[in-house]
């Protein structure tokens, strides 16, 4: 553990940094809605949010090489926190959208300059040992984030006095930790047909982790809101929600460990075969099964979904050739950004279609893929030799930080 106190202040930033992501993503498409927008509409608010933290991570190696690691990340959190604050101020549609524009940039820079931080710091046979513990702490913050949210209107200005809080405190221990900065980066982006060539099976998993989980994520609240759960309603959305993230929590911390010890592939495999065989017994069988099975599946499918991202970035970065660390990161996080465009619209149109089987049965074939192409991958090239101290990657962190949930169109019908 000596070298996960080492970057403690680091981890401790973050993990009060995605108790504001956890709070937005779900105060932003509430308060949308209360305002009368259509739902295809806050749709698109969310896809230009992570159009935006695509943009970021992008140009997240010029602007790090630029102000580097301190000065970025306080600049992301100031932007951020004054956005997130002006929505109280101005109840606007176009006006919030823009501002999530901006809250995507502003978070793809402040997760740039903390991972490419903790990259120079993490030695290589821990990397996944301590990814186990920063994504751990990050899930837990995404949990509680929205409690902060309890009987307060999505349009009450304290709720977004929160946020605003939260981003500010996250400014804390990175700006007095007293680990050294590293140094800066090439200001140059990495062509992803690089990016592709050094770690392949990362680049796919990571696409599909951008797929399969902000688009099954953002449509759970429209599939769980018709259980008599608590009630039923929001309630139960956001039990379902609950579950899927401690599934996560609960196997994040182990699976990490265990991929330090064998083929971070094959861990990669297991997460996401366990994922979607939960995911498609969901698709057939949850219409019939009772909820309380249809829950436990959804956990199921948390452990394995929720989980697999870092592994498929430590792995990256396992090939990652010296000094090439914030290229590599803004790239996958450029990668995933673009997979969670995608990833909500083709999720709501199988689920338009098809209903539940559309978008659980979507997600299981999704999944089953990368679980067989990981296979196909650890036939193809033997595993990565760590680099050594010095030579350190990245720990990214959990992307679904702006995952939205989508509120239904009450227009529509009960194809869920």
């Amino acid at each position: 553990m000596t070298d996960t106190r080492s970057v403690l202040a680091l981890i401790l930033s973050v993990m009060i940094l995605q108790l504001a992501g956890g709070l937005t993503g779900i105060l932003t498409p509430l308060g949308l809605e209360r305002l009368g927008v259509d739902a295809s509409l806050i749709g698109f608010v969310a896809a230009m949010n992570a159009a935006g933290f695509m943009l970021g991570a992008w140009t997240a190696p010029r602007a790090l090489a630029l102000a580097g690691n301190i000065r970025l990340f306080a600049a992301g959190a100031g932007v951020s926190a004054a956005g997130i604050l002006s929505l109280s101020l101005i109840q606007e549609p176009p006006f919030w959208a823009l501002i999530r524009v901006l809250q995507g940039i502003s978070f793809a820079y402040m997760f740039t300059s903390i991972e490419s931080w903790l990259g120079e710091a993490v030695p290589a046979r821990t990397r996944g040992n301590v990814m186990g513990v920063y994504h751990t702490a990050s899930k837990l913050s995404l949990i509680v984030g929205p409690f902060f949210l309890a009987g307060l209107s999505p349009l009450d200005s304290r709720s977004y006095v929160w946020a605003g809080i939260f981003l500010a405190l996250a400014l804390v221990p990175t700006c007095l930790t007293t680990l050294k900065e590293p140094p800066p980066p090439d200001r140059k982006s990495m062509p992803l047909s690089q990016l592709f060539d050094i770690a392949p099976a990362a680049v796919v998993g990571v696409i599909g982790a951008g797929l399969v989980n902000t688009g099954t994520l953002a449509l759970l609240p429209v599939y769980f809101e018709k259980f008599d759960l608590a009630g039923g309603g929001t309630a139960a959305a956001a039990i379902a929600v609950a579950i899927a993230w401690l599934g996560g929590l609960i196997v994040q911390w182990p699976a990490g460990r265990v991929s330090d010890a064998i083929d971070r592939r094959l861990v990669i495999a297991g997460l996401t075969s366990v994922a979607g065989a939960a995911a498609i017994l969901i698709a057939v069988f949850g219409q019939v099964m009772p909820e309380a099975g249809v829950l436990a599946l959804i956990g199921l499918w948390g452990a394995g979904a929720l989980c697999f991202y870092g592994v498929c970035v430590s792995h990256a970065i396992d090939r990652t050739p010296p000094g090439q660390v914030p290229q590599v990161m803004s790239g996958l996080l450029f990668v995933w950004a673009a997979g969670s465009i995608a990833g909500p619209l083709i999720s709501g149109l199988a689920m338009r279609l098809a209903g539940a089987l559309g978008l659980f049965g979507f997600a299981g074939i999704v999944l089953g893929l990368l679980a067989a192409y990981m296979i196909v991958r650890v036939r193809q090239r033997a595993p990565a030799e760590p680099l050594t101290a010095g030579e350190r990657g990245p720990i990214l962190p959990s992307p679904l930080a702006s995952a939205e949930i989508v509120p239904r169109d009450p227009t529509e019908g009960e194809e869920s």
